[in-house]
């Protein structure tokens, strides 16, 4: 008896090897999968302007890094000007032949919005590239200045009024790109158009879903209205991302016990601001993705997205309805694009 437990408790010991190195296999093959595509692309978008909202932490700012190393001049769109600051210099630390600088702007605040645009405009002879890349989640009801709820404003209203008073400039470049940053959350995402500002109910990631549909319905819409002009317009969904601010609100990072018992699954089953951001400098840079408009990409590729996206009437509805809340005169703005305002002599 004594030598058949011998034999077990080395047979074990055989094995230990061989079971850690499936459980490293396993881990590895799950971060892989979770990583997501690279960007098959390599080109270079030397001398492009590219604004960044968002720019100054996460996935904003590892775009901007990355593009910088692609010859892009940016501007970091941020909003608190310590953080864009540190953004700039790490930013210039890790690319120093890079051209970029920090300009302010709280999409929460209209007025900050067009100020922010009158000096692009003022100061700049095109715009490139927006990429509209800030956002928030799990945040609790409040109200903006204007007194619109915090989640939609940040996620779809600023973007919203932001492209709208950039589309002059970006019809100047011989290829304007407009990507909005979505969400899979849009997925599971409702539009009331009688209460886009969750006045009557708000559970929080509720109106992050109905925001994040908004900017994709908004994003097909625009394609729509542009698909003849050198404009496109696509989403991108960048995946569950950890390392960025978007969750400074959630429950889960504000508790620091509840952080650090969490930390090990947010590293296993979320992507890095690195990972996350391919798809981003995808579709920012792809020549072939030169007249791909209107489209959600997910992992570099075109995914389909919710069935409302592709809803024509309510998207038109939609966007009637944001342009009276931003207070703008869309079908002017887009006409000055395509000419059809003109007239004919």
């Amino acid at each position: 008896m004594d030598q058949f437990f011998e034999h077990l408790e080395g047979a074990k010991a055989c094995w230990w090897p061989y079971i850690a190195t499936f459980f490293i296999f396993v881990i590895g093959a799950i971060r892989a999968y979770i990583g997501g595509a690279h960007c098959p692309s390599r080109s270079r978008i030397d001398g492009k302007i590219v604004i960044i909202t968002g720019g100054s932490s996460g996935i904003g700012l590892t775009t901007a890094k990355e593009l910088a190393k692609k010859g892009a001049r940016i501007i970091l769109a941020v909003r608190n000007a310590e953080r864009g600051k540190r953004a700039l210099e790490y930013l210039l630390r890790e690319c120093p032949e890079a051209e970029a600088i920090i300009k302010l702007v709280d999409l929460n605040d209209f007025v900050s919005i067009r100020e922010f645009a009158n000096q692009i405009n003022l100061e700049y002879e095109r715009v490139d590239i927006l990429i509209n890349n800030a956002g928030i989640i799990f945040h609790p009801f409040r109200k903006t200045v204007d007194g619109n709820e915090m989640t939609i404003s940040t996620n779809y209203f600023g973007p919203f009024l932001l492209t709208h008073l950039l589309l002059n400039l970006l019809s100047k470049s011989d290829n304007g790109r407009v990507i909005n940053l979505s969400a899979v959350a849009h997925l599971r995402g409702k539009i009331d158009l009688d209460d886009l500002n969750s006045e009557k109910s708000f559970v929080e990631i509720e109106a992050f879903s109905q925001s994040k549909l908004a900017l994709t319905m908004f994003t097909k819409h625009m394609a729509s209205l542009l698909k003849h002009t050198n404009i496109t317009f696509n989403a991108v969904n960048p995946g569950l991302v950890r390392g960025t601010r978007h969750l400074r609100n959630s429950r889960v990072t504000t508790s620091f016990v509840t952080k650090f018992s969490v930390w090990p699954w947010m590293w296993l089953f979320m992507k890095t601001p690195k990972q996350g951001s391919q798809t981003v400098i995808y579709v920012a840079i792809d020549p072939f993705l030169k007249n791909v408009s209107g489209c959600y990409f997910s992992n570099c590729e075109i995914q389909k997205p919710s069935d409302l996206v592709n809803d024509v009437e309510l998207s038109e509805k939609l966007y009637k309805k944001t342009c009276e809340i931003v207070k703008i005169d869309g079908e002017t703005i887009v006409k000055s694009i395509t000419g059809e305002g003109e007239k004919t002599e």
